[in-house]
This record gives C-alpha cells, sequence and structure tokens, in this order.
C-alpha cells in the first residue's frame, strides 16, 4: 500500500469524529440560542439593549480565558470528565436561566456556567482530541470537527424559538437544559480508555525523536514571545468581533425589517447549513489555492454578507436575505481550522494543546467584545448601520495578520 492511498479516518478514528461533532454541537446548541433572547428580555426586563448584549459578551469572555485551563484539565483528567462538565454546567445553567429574575442571575446562568461548558465542549478539547487520531489528515478532521458550530447553532435558534412561542423563554429554557442532560448518556457508555489512547499508528511518531521532531521544544512562554503566536491571536480576536457583532443583532434586525420572530430564528439558523460547506470548501480549496488565498477569499465572502444585510431594510428582502444566508453562512468559522492547521505547523508539541488554547482566548474576547460593542453602538446610535460598518473594519484588520505576520504567512 502506498503513501497515497491511506488513511487516518478508520473506524475508531471515525467514531472519535463523531463524538467530537456531537460535544461541538452541544456546547453551540447551549449557548448560541441566546439570539432569540434579546426581544424577549427587552419586553420583560426593559433593558437597554447594551445590558442584554453584556450577558452574551461576559459569556464569551468566560469561554476564551478558561480555554487554556480547559486544555490543562483535558490534559490531567480525560475527555470524558472534560466533556462531563461541560454537559453538566450547560445543563445547569440552562434550568437556572429559566428561574432568573435578575441580570446576575443571567451573568451566573448564561455567562458563566453556559460560557465555561461552550469551552469544555469546545474546540480546544476536541483539537486536543483529534490530534491523537489523526496527523497527515487533521485539516480536514478539524474542518469536520468544526462545522458543528453551524448544526449547534441551527438546532438551538431553531428549537429554542419553537419553545419560546409555545411556552414561552422560561420554559424554553428548561426543555433545553433537559435536552443537554440527555447528553449524558454518551459520558457513561462509552469506550475513554480506547477513545483516550489515542491511534497506535500516531503514537511512535509523536515520540519519535527523528521523525517529525519539532525543532523547538515550544512551552507557552516561548510561543509568545513569537509575532505568529500573537498573529493568530489577533485573526480569532478581530474576527470575532466583525461576526458577532452581527450574530447578536441578527434576529432582532430581522424582527425590525419585517419578518416574524419564528421566520427571522429559522432564517438565521439556515446560516448553520452551510457552515460545514464552508469549512469543507475552504479545507479543499486550501489544498488547491493555498491557505492565504483562501483566507482572503473568506473575508471577502463575509464583507459581502454584512452588506447583504445592511440592503434588507432598503429593498426587496429576497436577494439580500438569500445573499446573506449563503454568504454568511459559507464564511462563518471557516477561518478556524486554518488557524488550527497554521497553529500545529508553528507550534507542534506536546504543550501544542496549552499554546492553542492560549491562542484561542483571542476568539471568545472578540466574541465578547463584538456582541458587546454591537449593543453598545445600537443604544448610542439607534442605528444598524454602524454596526455594520464596525463589523466590516474588524474583519479588514482580522485579515491582516495574513499578509503582515511573516511566520503566518511562511505556513500559508
Amino acid at each position: 500500500m502506498t503513501q497515497a492511498t491511506k488513511t487516518e479516518f478508520v473506524p475508531v478514528a471515525l467514531g472519535v469524529l463523531v463524538l467530537c461533532f456531537i460535544m461541538g454541537m452541544v456546547g453551540k446548541f447551549a449557548f448560541e440560542n441566546f439570539p432569540n433572547l434579546v426581544s424577549p428580555f427587552s419586553e420583560e426586563f426593559n433593558w437597554q439593549r447594551g445590558t442584554i448584549a453584556s450577558i452574551y459578551s461576559a459569556g464569551g469572555v468566560i469561554t476564551g480565558l478558561t480555554g487554556p485551563i480547559v486544555g490543562i484539565l483535558f490534559d490531567r483528567l480525560g475527555p470524558r470528565n472534560v466533556y462531563g462538565l461541560g454537559i453538566i454546567s450547560a445543563g445547569i445553567g440552562l434550568v437556572l436561566a429559566s428561574f432568573a429574575t435578575n441580570i446576575w442571575h443571567f451573568y451566573f446562568s448564561i455567562s458563566l456556567l453556559i460560557g465555561f461548558s461552550a469551552s469544555c465542549c469546545g474546540n480546544v478539547p476536541n483539537a486536543a482530541l483529534a490530534s491523537r487520531w489523526f496527523r497527515a489528515q487533521i485539516p480536514l478532521a478539524l474542518a469536520i470537527i468544526y462545522s458543528s458550530m453551524g448544526a449547534g447553532t441551527l438546532l438551538g435558534l431553531s428549537l429554542s424559538q419553537i419553545f419560546i412561542e409555545s411556552y414561552g423563554w422560561r420554559q424554553a429554557e428548561l426543555l433545553l437544559g433537559f435536552c443537554v442532560f440527555g447528553v449524558l448518556v454518551l459520558i457513561v457508555f462509552l469506550p475513554w480508555r480506547l477513545i483516550s489512547a489515542g491511534s497506535k499508528e500516531l503514537s511512535r511518531p509523536q515520540t519519535s525523536k527523528d521523525i517529525e521532531a519539532p525543532e523547538i521544544d515550544w512551552t507557552i512562554s516561548k510561543a509568545m514571545r513569537t509575532a505568529s503566536f500573537w498573529g493568530l491571536g489577533s485573526v480569532f480576536f478581530f474576527t470575532g468581533n466583525g461576526m458577532f457583532s452581527i450574530v447578536i443583532q441578527a434576529v432582532t434586525y430581522l424582527i425590525e425589517v419585517g419578518f416574524t420572530p419564528i421566520e427571522a430564528s429559522v432564517n438565521f439558523g439556515l446560516t448553520g447549513l452551510l457552515i460545514p460547506v464552508g469549512m469543507l470548501g475552504a479545507g479543499y480549496l486550501a489544498l488547491k489555492i493555498g491557505l492565504f488565498k483562501t483566507a482572503m477569499l473568506s473575508y471577502v465572502i463575509t464583507i459581502s454578507a454584512v452588506i447583504f444585510i445592511w440592503l434588507l431594510d432598503r429593498s426587496d428582502h429576497v436577494l439580500p436575505l438569500y445573499g446573506f444566508i449563503i454568504c454568511f453562512g459559507l464564511s462563518m468559522g471557516s477561518r478556524g481550522p486554518m488557524i488550527g492547521s497554521i497553529a500545529s505547523r508553528l507550534f507542534r508539541g506536546r504543550s501544542f494543546g496549552a499554546i492553542y488554547g492560549s491562542i484561542s482566548v483571542g476568539g471568545g474576547l472578540g466574541m465578547a467584545s463584538g456582541s458587546f460593542f454591537s449593543g453598545l453602538l445600537y443604544d448610542l446610535t439607534g442605528s444598524y448601520e454602524v454596526i455594520f460598518s464596525y463589523s466590516i473594519i474588524c474583519l479588514l484588520i482580522g485579515s491582516s495578520p495574513f499578509f503582515l505576520v511573516r511566520g503566518i504567512r511562511s505556513q500559508t
């Protein structure tokens, strides 16, 4: 058998891939239904948009800052305990949110507990587990795993809106919490010793000193002294600002331009269907035209999505809506696997999980600041145009490390 015919997608590895996908979907399912709560919170509590957005923003901060902690917990406690902790945290957070009456209740239940669960079930542990089963084909594996955010977003938005319209937002949060608790069955019955062990085929190359050994024994402190580390973190941060300034406002904006609440949620949720297509397509294009050109194309598509949604209140809904759904869905999260692949090339070694977790802090902070400033800008101006302009500026800045940072550019 030639090297070209070998595949790392063997049955057990495929099972691990499915597990990572489900865990990623749970993390998104629990957290990304929040846009549906903006209108109910505004009506019941009479809070300003910035106050409501701060709940989501604080959750993003927790998700980002706990990335390195989750990476360390993964190394010490294993995937079963980390995933289990994430599921329990998400379930409790959703249940507690259904009884909340004050802003600090939501900071604790949604921001802290659900934000932490998104980290425990998210890209850091999933990438760390996948790296035990995939090496040469890990870009494709990561693209598949990261596409779980689309499924989780669509399911969370659609199901929560159905529950909200049928039972109210409090019962909706309670029912979503019970749905999350149901995933604990996986934690109880899966063969974790086999899953945690990783591929025997890859174990020897990982420890051999003469097969693809890293030239530098990378640690977090060494990585933080490089421009590439901060460049990748800034891609996460500014791109997260650009994306989540739209995410947090999209459902409410669609309602204000004439869609019903369920139409707005489903239409925005449809972007999630295209996330896997966009991620896998980006992975394919990266092999054909290179990471740099693929990254630049992804930013062009995202900026086009912002322009399309900007046009929704100025013209017929059909073309701008479809343009937004297609472009936003195809580019949402497409930079994640690219950053993961570049980081694995630059900083591979025994500390890669902790290093990548530290880089991912930029994504959490970007999600937090993007959603927060989006709400703040709306409160100050009452205009979505300012928000859309802010998004485009952040996206342009987020793309710059791909051609300004030599270490990153050398890997593209």
